[in-house]
């Protein structure tokens, strides 16, 4: 159970349980810890695989970071590599154009007006956004901004790149070439690259909060855009289907812990309409606790409710106290004659012997 599993692992798998983690715990500690949990003496195979899970996370998480810095490596390589082109080419153009000087003045207009038209679109839309959720709305204000300048398609990459700086850096090294020219496809890589999840962009969306210098027309304005985004990314595109996903989304905020993480897994990148999740989360609740049984609507009455009515509500007997059992025989409990009960017994009304000969004792012994 425990094979391959570093200290790491196991402090993680203690907290999903619910546990206590101290700085000085060892891993034979943590293994007591794993083992002495209620999770684990009720259903010990989701403690396995819990543990083999977090397990598979650091390992890929491990082969990640690998990949990256070998990633950014190569991007260095090329970095290099495209210093030292652009070196020949300047040394290229110096020597033409000491042959053409006409073509040097060309050359300064157009680097002219791609540095005009970058200053321009900057003013004309929102900053490069720090947070995921907002990349959508900063595409809109660059979209307007692309139509008010009528800036062109060939530009507009070459744009896009210079307003994203440093994060587009992760994108140009596996980006394309005929990608590299269609602002579109980038555009799309850009979200891919930074998107969120759509359950977590609709919790920014629940916890967005208006920043200080932030007008209400424009904390409006940032609400829309994140809900609209979170609909798209949702797929959500007729009121029946936005009913279904407030609906199912308000039953995933009642879930617990360990369903909420099973549902989510099941969902991927889609989501389940209500009656589905329902589903979902009885399967998996009857396979952790074993299936429950449901109560009639009927228990407890005949077919006929007034049939047998002193039966249907007769009280349940306490066997364990002798005062509330029903006395089978009917006889009176005075005589013991079947014919009669005690309130019509003679002998109730039998006069009572006097008790003078009682206190004339109390008071011989008294003496």
């Amino acid at each position: 159970m425990y094979q391959n599993a570093l200290k790491e692992d196991l402090i993680r798998v203690v907290e999903d349980l619910d546990g206590t983690v101290e700085s000085t715990d060892t891993i034979a500690k943590l293994k007591t810890k794993i083992e002495n949990s209620s999770t684990f003496e009720s259903d010990p195979d989701f403690v396995k695989t819990l543990i083999q899970n977090c397990i598979d996370e650091r390992v890929s998480r491990n082969e990640r970071e690998a990949t990256l810095e070998k990633q950014k490596i190569e991007l260095a390589k090329l970095q290099l590599a495209k210093l030292e082109k652009e070196v020949e080419l300047q040394t290229a153009k110096n020597k033409a154009l000491s042959l053409n000087p006409a073509a040097k003045v060309e050359e300064k207009q157009f680097e002219t007006n791609i540095e005009n038209m970058i200053k321009s679109i900057r003013t004309l839309s929102l900053p490069v956004p720090t947070r995921s959720e907002n990349f959508n709305l900063f595409f809109q204000s660059l979209e307007r901004a692309f139509l008010t300048k009528k800036i062109n398609d060939e530009y507009k990459s070459e744009i896009l790149i210079n307003l994203l700086g440093e994060r587009a850096h992760n994108v140009l090294l596996y980006i394309k070439e005929e990608e590299l020219n269609d602002c579109e496809k980038l555009k799309s890589i850009v979200l891919r690259e930074f998107r969120l999840t759509p359950r977590e962009c609709l919790n920014s969306f629940k916890n967005a909060v208006k920043s200080s210098g932030e007008t209400y027309i424009q904390f409006a304005a940032r609400l829309t855009a994140n809900f609209q985004y979170y609909c798209s990314l949702r797929k959500v595109n007729s009121f029946e289907s936005l009913c279904d996903l407030i609906i199912s989304d308000k039953l995933f905020e009642t879930l617990n812990k360990e369903t909420a993480t099973h549902i989510g897994i099941r969902e991927a990148e889609d989501w389940f309409r209500p009656i589905d999740l329902a589903k979902e989360c009885d399967i998996y609740i009857s396979s952790r606790s074993g299936s429950h049984k449901e109560i009639p609507i009927t228990y407890g009455y005949t077919q006929d409710p007034f049939k047998n009515r002193s039966q249907n509500f007769k009280p349940k007997i306490k066997e364990n106290y002798p005062q509330y059992l029903e006395r089978e025989n009917k006889n009176c409990f005075i005589c013991g004659d079947s014919s009669h009960c005690a309130r019509d017994c003679e002998k109730c009304f039998k006069p009572k012997e006097s008790n003078d000969h009682i206190h004339n004792r109390i008071n011989v012994n008294i003496l």
